[in-house]
């Protein structure tokens, strides 16, 4: 997967990229004591947050992003596949994976969830944050008016990332071609935000106030079903 770092960091740094971890975090608040896998970890944003009370591995492919902080806080892993395959049996209580499976061509994708119940205890769950077909189609016409994006998207063709290569979609019907893992539960990420023109994004108190709203609607029907993303919860059978 080829990444495009200065694009991305420019991003991190917008309102927009800032409050997606924000969105992040508070979904993942109450994870404490936990053995945590982060795997397509980029940056190790996530893994930083999550390891000031869990203990975190962070694998990802790009050595760049992987080490381009020299903060050890948690256990930095080179690797992709590999690298789970090296890892002994029931490891961890949570994985988090986080906009990586659309990057990963689809027949290989089941390969990666056997990994993860593998290495996950009975009862341990999986975060996984998957894009949204529907969501993708409204920003597509709403925000960047793409009608051919838009029409591409809903023919089930690939999308291009300005940060990452080529991914795909894929929803609920097709996570259980791809794990035994059951769904317990998910959530909208960018139900609103992503809908909005770049320039309101800017204005004092936009990041709170948008927030708040986003936090409002994450778990409710159909704002959920219309995000951009969606946040699922996956757990091991006991």
């Amino acid at each position: 997967m080829s990444v495009n770092l200065e694009t991305y960091k420019e991003m991190l740094t917008q309102p927009w990229g800032k409050i997606m971890y924000e969105l992040i975090f508070a979904q993942l608040e109450g994870i404490k004591g936990k053995r945590i896998l982060d795997f397509g970890a980029g940056f190790g944003l996530t893994a930083q947050h999550l390891s000031q009370e869990n203990t975190v591995t962070a694998i990802e492919p790009n050595a760049d992003m992987l080490f381009a902080d020299a903060g050890k806080s948690f256990t930095k892993i080179h690797g992709s596949l590999d690298a789970l395959k090296q890892l002994p049996n029931a490891q961890f209580d949570a994985i988090i994976c986080h906009n990586v499976m659309e990057y990963i061509p689809e027949d290989e994708r089941p390969s990666y969830f056997s990994e993860f119940e593998r290495l996950l205890v009975p009862g341990g769950q999986l975060s996984l944050i998957k894009h949204n077909q529907v969501g993708k189609v409204m920003q597509a016409v709403v925000f960047s008016n793409d009608i051919n994006l838009a029409l591409d998207l809903l023919d089930g063709k690939s999308y291009e990332s300005l940060s990452f290569a080529n991914g795909t979609t894929y929803d609920f019907e097709d996570l259980k071609e791809y794990t035994s893992l059951t769904l317990q539960n998910y959530r909208g990420l960018r139900t609103f935000y992503a809908l909005q023109p770049n320039s309101v994004k800017s204005e004092e108190g936009w990041l709170d106030n948008l927030l708040k709203a986003e936090l409002a609607v994450a778990d409710l029907t159909p704002y959920k079903d219309i995000s951009f993303l969606q946040h699922l919860t996956l757990v091991k059978k006991v």
